[in-house]
């Protein structure tokens, strides 16, 4: 995980983590999710189908996206496809 001092960001700094590490994160979201996607609701059935979703969006402030695990959950790719790069309130 990387640490990136970002002054505009509340909590100061972003956090940006390497594949291996996002999947770790993950994991630890599908189990604190019940093993239901985080938008539908739905039980996840193949592994496979889970990305990391960021309620934040990576597309509204691109360079200065945030993998902390409050702005990451577990979703499906349709699910995360559909929704694509909008804030949900």
């Amino acid at each position: 995980m990387q640490r990136i001092e970002d002054p505009h960001h509340p909590r100061g700094y972003r956090e940006l983590r390497s594949k291996a590490e996002m999947r770790k994160l993950l994991n630890r979201k599908i189990v604190e999710q019940n093993r239901q996607c985080a938008i539908c609701e739905v039980a996840f059935t193949n592994y496979n189908d889970i990305v990391p979703d960021h309620i934040d969006p990576r597309g509204m402030g691109g360079s200065r996206r945030d993998d902390h695990p409050e702005n990451i959950r577990a979703v499906h790719f349709w699910c995360n496809g559909e929704k694509g790069s909008t804030r949900e309130y």
